[in-house]
């Protein structure tokens, strides 16, 4: 069954809107995550070139595919069209849809899903909430974070005379400790 894709408008109407509004503006995307099969895209909508903060941003996933071979693209597409929807420029910025026209046609293709052996291995599961937010507020505030919280930046220099710098635990596990 079809669903009715007429009422949704495309990223690039969206994309336009945002110019005509504001023309000195700017649109910075990133990649705030990527293992090889899964991509986190983030999205800053600024109303002037030179405003220090985004008057919107918005996030998108995707996830490399046998029917999916452009994640990169396919995630900042969605996500200059999610931030432009926050920023209140599309066509159902107030109390309506939030997804695309390109995002409604996805609907009706089958999820395939990613082959087992291109999956994280080990205990670590780069997706639980807790390591994606932690991995976030790294990228934004410029600290490291490890199990047992937020670490500690050490710099100085040794007693052998040799200059060191890093990072250590909060709870003084050496196997947290990353030196650079």
């Amino acid at each position: 069954m079809a669903l009715p894709l007429e009422g949704y408008e495309t990223v690039a109407e969206r994309i336009e809107k945002y110019w005509n509004h504001y023309p000195a503006g700017r649109i910075d995307v990133k990649i705030i995550f990527q293992d090889g099969t899964r991509y986190i895209i983030q999205t800053d909508i600024y109303r002037d070139i030179n405003d220090p903060l985004p008057f919107a941003t918005d996030y998108a996933e995707e996830i490399r595919s046998s029917a999916n071979r452009f994640p990169i693209e396919n995630g900042s597409t969605s996500a200059i069209g999610r931030a432009l929807h926050t920023g209140g420029l599309s066509k159902f910025s107030e109390n309506s849809n939030r997804p695309s026209l390109e995002e409604m046609k996805r609907v009706e293709r089958p999820i395939v899903a990613a082959p087992k052996d291109l999956l994280p291995n080990g205990s670590y599961d780069p997706w639980t909430v807790n390591n994606v937010i932690a991995e976030v507020a790294e990228t934004l505030t410029g600290t490291k974070s490890c199990a047992h919280g937020i670490m500690i930046r050490k710099e100085g220099v040794g007693k052998t005379g040799r200059p060191f710098k890093g990072w250590v635990c909060p709870d003084n596990v050496r196997t947290c400790a990353t030196w650079e």
